[in-house]
């Protein structure tokens, strides 16, 4: 098999195309979601759009660290940073990356990669 299916670039190329479209789970949270969260209203959707459960996390996000994982797009990140969590997103799609980026005062973009075997992280 001279090319063997690799599952990261596939993923890292249909999330590029996704964010190219405009998708809704590719577009980061609006200013106003960010400024309600900084008040102490955090929503925190992770699919659908059902709100997470707010027993989930502390009842302060203040200095707690928060990894992202496929946070490039900027959905969760920057609510969570704007509650006060220190926050690192981590993303495959360089797209999404860029896209979370616009979000940089809220949260640390590192690098791109994935938990792949023989990937960089």
């Amino acid at each position: 098999m001279d090319n063997p299916f690799d599952p990261v670039t596939h993923n890292r190329a249909a999330w590029d195309q996704l964010v190219a479209a405009g998708n809704e789970w590719t577009r980061p949270v609006s200013p106003e979601l960010v400024a309600q969260a900084r008040s102490g209203d955090r929503s925190i959707v992770l699919i659908g759009h059902q709100p997470v459960d707010p027993s989930w996390f502390p009842p302060t996000l203040t200095g707690v660290d928060v990894l992202c994982l496929a946070g490039g797009g900027g959905q969760q990140g920057p609510v969570l940073a704007a509650a006060g969590a220190r926050v690192t997103a981590f993303d495959n799609s360089p797209a999404a990356a860029t896209v979370g980026a616009s979000r940089a005062g809220l949260i640390h973009l590192p690098a791109r990669g994935s938990r792949a075997k023989g990937s960089r992280c």
